[in-house]
């Protein structure tokens, strides 16, 4: 079961459009911290077909010329989860969270250091 398919009721959905829907997050980074949500149950972006990738690029500038160009927001950070980071009885979907001038948001944050080949990634781009 998806909490993301079946979990919200009507009154929590902020915005839709034909493939997304808005809610606001239950365990807030900040205040005003959105999900954005396919409506069908992708595991991973890449698996988004164009029309629902373009679907979901205007719902992030609508979302944020509303933050950033009418409401007093310094500006936004974008945090797409996807595939295997997923966490169980959820599918793809991104979130928006309002940023503040010196809000401190990436000195709250703790991740364990992990290795990354950069000599491989790099060969995989040519």
């Amino acid at each position: 079961m998806c909490i993301f398919c079946d979990g919200f009721k009507k009154e929590q959905i902020i915005y839709e459009t034909e493939h997304f829907k808005v809610v606001f997050d239950i365990d807030p980074e900040q205040e005003g911290h959105m999900l954005l949500i396919s409506k069908h149950h992708y595991m991973n972006y890449q698996d988004l077909p164009d029309e629902v990738a373009f679907d979901l690029i205007h719902l992030e500038r609508k979302m944020i010329r509303i933050l950033e160009d009418k409401m007093n927001i310094y500006g936004v950070t974008l945090i797409r989860n996807n595939g295997r980071v997923m966490d169980n009885g959820t599918h793809f979907h991104e979130h928006i969270i309002p940023r503040y001038k010196d809000d401190k948001f990436w000195s709250k944050q703790e991740t364990k250091p992990m290795t990354f080949d950069f000599a491989l990634f790099l060969s995989l781009l040519s």
